[in-house]
């Protein structure tokens, strides 16, 4: 079944992949964290981008790291990858150590935002650019899913950002085919 569910967040999520990447805008020696990376089709574009750099990616699922694991097989061997089981209020890295940090469709999730947001900070070097994607408006998903986003899912980002001490916010919104996109950007 998460596999199932990988290949549909991949088709999905592919849009707001390159949206998010546009936004972040990687330079190739800069090391970048992805967390929540699903199925890794932004792990690989990301790699591309930091041909110089390296990619890591955070997720809480297994079977998603295994994915992407799989997805990214030769930048893992190459050591420019490095993936992990890991939860975003424990990230399992050093302080200060990313250039770029991005999420995308996963930040509603996140079980106590301004505490994690926090977490991600400590691991964003001083200036670093964060990107949280996410989707805009109410409504279920394709798979009748649930709710995607609310609307004020970009406030509570902008707001959880602010108490998290992050500064120059800004929103950059697009419609895409599936949904309307929105991708949140602060600095460390």
């Amino acid at each position: 079944m998460g596999r199932f569910f990988g290949a549909v967040m991949a088709h999905l999520n592919h849009e707001m992949n390159l949206f998010t990447l546009e936004h972040l805008d990687v330079r190739p020696r800069e090391k970048v964290l992805e967390i929540g990376f699903g199925p890794g089709r932004l792990i690989a574009a990301l790699c591309e981008r930091a041909r110089h750099g390296s990619v890591c990616g955070a997720d809480h699922s297994d079977t998603m790291v295994r994915q992407a694991m799989a997805r990214n097989r030769e930048a893992v061997r190459a050591g420019r990858v490095a993936l992990f089981l890991a939860q975003v209020s424990r990230l399992p890295f050093k302080d200060a150590c990313f250039d770029r940090v991005c999420a995308v469709n996963s930040f509603q999730f996140w079980p106590a935002p301004e505490e994690d947001l926090r977490e991600v900070r400590r691991v964003l070097k001083p200036g670093g650019l964060l990107a949280l994607a996410l989707r805009r408006g109410a409504g279920t998903s394709a798979l009748g899913m649930g709710h995607l986003a609310e609307p004020s899912r970009v406030d509570d980002a902008l707001r959880a950002l602010a108490a998290a001490d992050f500064r120059d916010l800004r929103v950059e919104s697009r419609r895409l085919r599936y949904v309307t996109a929105s991708c949140v950007l602060a600095r460390g």
